[in-house]
């Protein structure tokens, strides 16, 4: 997986220092360990015109990275609009699902993703946040003007995570807030769940309170029937 990120990283890497692209990564994982992914990589249209590159050549060089030596892979041309900005990219079902592996040991169900994975390819090429405030550019102002790298589970049940923000079974990363930051950076990015949801007495209780309901409905029903 890092081999392959990487490649697309670097494709990305102009655009990241001269205008608006996303990235946004998603895993879905079961219970039982296995990951399903999702990976979507867009570049503004003005962003490709200053560059000088067609879309047709950026989104073939995406659709190549991704495919490349895995035939599980299904990738298609996306456009969106993202704050009045007209996006071009390409989305990848099952990118790196063979490379991505899920532990599941006592009942729970754990990701481990080397923060490497997504820092190597620009700190191989010297893009840190020291290189970035030679260019009068940080976190805030590539924000600013449309950057964005997120990473996002979707977990079998109540997620925990040592980064990024828990909401639910959803953890979703700032890749690039974590990427740039200063301070200490988590080595790895560890995200667990239980395996499978547990069930839930209130849901059990209103389940039998509709059953009684509708039981009661029918067999009113029945009896005005019989008077008639």
């Amino acid at each position: 997986m890092k081999k392959r990120f990487k490649s697309l990283s670097l494709i990305l890497l102009a655009f990241l220092l001269s205008g608006c692209m996303k990235m946004n990564m998603t895993l879905d994982v079961s219970g039982n360990g296995k990951v399903k992914t999702s990976v979507r990589m867009l570049a503004s249209e003005d962003t490709l015109k200053t560059s000088g590159m067609k879309e047709s050549e950026f989104t073939e060089s995406l659709k190549k990275q991704f495919t490349k030596n895995n035939k599980d892979v299904s990738a298609h041309v996306i456009k969106e609009t993202h704050d009045g900005k007209k996006y071009i990219g390409v989305e990848a079902s099952n990118a790196m699902s063979s490379s991505i592996k899920a532990v599941v040991k006592n009942g729970r169900v754990q990701v481990t993703i080397p923060m490497k994975t997504f820092t190597s390819a620009l700190t191989d090429n010297n893009i840190t946040s020291g290189t970035l405030n030679n260019f009068n550019m940080n976190e805030e102002s590539l924000k600013k003007n449309g950057v964005e790298m997120k990473l996002v589970f979707n977990m079998p049940d109540k997620a925990k995570s040592n980064i990024g923000e828990v909401k639910g079974n959803k953890v979703t990363v700032d890749l690039l807030h974590e990427i740039l930051k200063t301070d200490a950076k988590a080595e790895n990015i560890v995200v667990s769940s239980k395996t499978g949801k547990t069930f839930d007495a209130k849901i059990l209780f209103l389940i039998i309170g509709g059953l009684a309901l509708i039981i009661a409905i029918i067999l009113y029903a029945l009896k005005k029937s019989k008077k008639k």
